[in-house]
């Protein structure tokens, strides 16, 4: 056929990268899914992850914060980074000083689970920190990128103040961190002055409860004075400790009586 038009086919390049299957031994009008591949192809890297530092500059990077409370994805990230943080801390407190862990925590981008990933050895005994200062930054990194946070350079949220100071304090062990209220959800936070006591008096056999009494004195009742909800609080205030011990029972109790129908009485402590 000497007039035969040769016709050509821009391959497109996503396929390019494919490796050729060989169609030897198929008929033309054979159906193409019936065709054997004698190499397998090799398809691009999933897309599906990637680092907190990208997210964090991507539109994905919402406010940290739902009202008062760390929005929910930000919360799963900063609970994996703390199960996983144990592990490299077992092979030494310290880490370089120049690491930066935004760039080595690979985040999935539909779950927003985290996986510490590549965190390079300390290669000499100089310019070290310590795993928990890095760990402050990266909350820091992601919690206060919201101008609400400071006011003057000084934090005004309470249990963020009190999560750093608890980070610091290396009597408490890392992983403990997982379970502040900082981290909480809704659900969680009704239900740990249940959990929390049942907890104790089943590992402390109630023993814990004689470790309050000299605990920083709180005046229960001129708090719930200063709550906009006092009318609803004050009925279910009888005579709790001024102190830590005080405030859990309170909060335990107040629960109940708020989920309570209307016109119950509260729960003895």
């Amino acid at each position: 056929m000497n007039n035969a038009t040769q016709h050509t086919v821009d391959i497109p390049k996503f396929l390019q990268n494919y490796k050729k299957v060989s169609t030897s031994g198929v008929s033309s009008n054979q159906d193409d899914t019936t065709a054997v591949g004698t190499e397998p192809a090799t398809r691009e890297p999933s897309n599906s992850h990637y680092t907190l530092a990208e997210m964090l500059k991507s539109p994905d990077a919402s406010s940290p914060w739902d009202g008062n409370y760390v929005a929910k994805k930000y919360r799963i990230i900063i609970r994996d980074v703390i199960e996983e943080l144990p592990e490299l801390m077992k092979k030494g407190e310290s880490c370089p000083d120049d690491l930066t862990l935004v760039d080595h925590i690979c985040i999935n981008r539909e779950s927003y689970r985290a996986h510490i990933k590549d965190i390079p050895n300390s290669s000499n005994t100089e310019n070290l920190t310590t795993y928990r200062s890095k760990f402050i930054s990266l909350v820091k990194s992601i919690l206060e990128r919201d101008d609400n946070t400071s006011v003057k350079g000084e934090n005004t949220r309470v249990e963020l103040t009190h999560f750093y100071l608890k980070v610091e304090e290396r009597k408490v062990a890392f992983d403990d961190l997982w379970h502040h209220p900082l981290l909480m959800s809704h659900t969680e936070r009704y239900y740990f002055p249940f959990d929390a006591t049942m907890t104790l008096d089943t590992k402390k056999s109630g023993v814990w409860r004689d470790k309050y009494p000299g605990s920083e004195s709180i005046d229960l009742e001129e708090k719930i004075k200063e709550s906009k909800y006092d009318t609803d609080f004050k009925p279910c205030y009888e005579n709790y400790q001024d102190n830590a011990l005080g405030v859990l029972d309170y909060s335990r109790d107040i629960s109940v009586h708020v989920k309570k129908k209307s016109g119950s009485v509260c729960t003895s402590h």
